[in-house]
């Protein structure tokens, strides 16, 4: 009796951690500028609607994977820190600027011992989780994130639909799959969900176990000797999500089917969303204008 009383409770997160890969996004636009600069809305770009998935559910920090040489242009566009949509206005309270909740935005790079061999863009995902938790085990070990949420830049549906799914994304024993058509990150669509450590851990061992080397495998008793032709070394860097993704766990998970979803990496895809009926409202500006923090030391004079 008290063992079913006990799998009835629900245990949420403390630290849910939102991870949005820009690495290695591939898309057809052909353009000198980053595609996750793409415009959704005047003056709202994709990236900020991803930034703003995140805040939406809930989480306590948000790691952008992107390389140096588009982390820049990035940061300039979406800042350091976002409010959390949920807090930042809240009319029945008398003070409510005193209850905001800042959300701080980090951004990391793909390892370089991973380029050229594991960084397809499935692997950004798996290497934000890794650094998101290393880096917080490092501050303290009780500030590890339990849960990850992952929203892509280029996926474009109702944000706002999040806001109503904050307890089943702060699940910490059951993953939430968001789907479209009946067709999930299962079936390499990007669409945002949540995973926890032992899947990251289940899904970094299935590409390092399935992934081809630079050496083909020996005979038994010998060491490698013959190597593989460069274009079917480390195959890795062309897994899709749906191999990356294949460990993810399933079981009790839960599923929100979405209304409407656009994948716009294709520009033909992009053009429907443009021209359908499916407008994305983005919030107010002062949520997720790009704010940066003060570091620089200031004297008495300057306080």
């Amino acid at each position: 009796m008290f063992g079913e009383i006990c799998q009835d409770i629900k245990v949420f997160v403390v630290h849910l951690a939102g991870i949005i890969p820009v690495a290695q996004l591939e898309t057809d636009y052909e353009s000198t500028t980053p595609d996750a600069l793409t415009l959704l809305a005047p003056g709202y770009t994709a990236i900020q609607n991803a930034v703003m998935a995140c805040a939406m559910a809930g989480c306590k920090t948000i790691w952008i994977v992107a390389n140096n040489d588009l982390a820049p242009a990035i940061r300039k566009t979406v800042g350091e820190w976002v409010h959390d949509p949920v807090y930042y206005k809240r009319d029945f309270t008398k003070f409510y600027s005193n209850v905001r909740k800042e959300v701080p935005i980090y951004y990391v790079p793909i390892h370089p011992k991973d380029l050229d061999r594991r960084n397809s863009y499935g692997w950004s995902i798996l290497h934000g989780i890794y650094s998101s938790w290393f880096v917080s085990y490092k501050i303290s070990r009780w500030i590890r994130p339990q849960k990850y949420f992952i929203a892509f830049p280029m996926s474009v549906y109702d944000l706002y639909s999040i806001r109503e799914l904050r307890p089943q994304i702060q699940d910490a024993n059951r993953n939430l799959f968001f789907s479209y058509k009946n067709a999930t990150i299962k079936n390499n669509i990007p669409a945002s969900f949540t995973m926890g450590g032992d899947d990251y851990l289940q899904c970094r061992r299935h590409v390092n176990k399935i992934t081809t080397r630079e050496f083909l495998p020996p005979s038994p008793g010998q060491l490698p000797s013959e190597k593989r032709p460069l274009n079917e070394r480390w195959s890795a860097r062309f897994f899709e999500l749906s191999m990356v993704f294949e460990k993810l766990n399933v079981k009790n998970s839960m599923t929100h089917e979405l209304s409407w979803f656009h994948d716009i990496r294709e520009w033909d895809q992009y053009c429907d969303y443009i021209s359908s009926d499916h407008k994305l409202t983005p919030p107010y500006k002062e949520i997720y204008k790009a704010r940066f923090y003060d570091l620089t030391p200031k004297g008495e004079e300057d306080r």
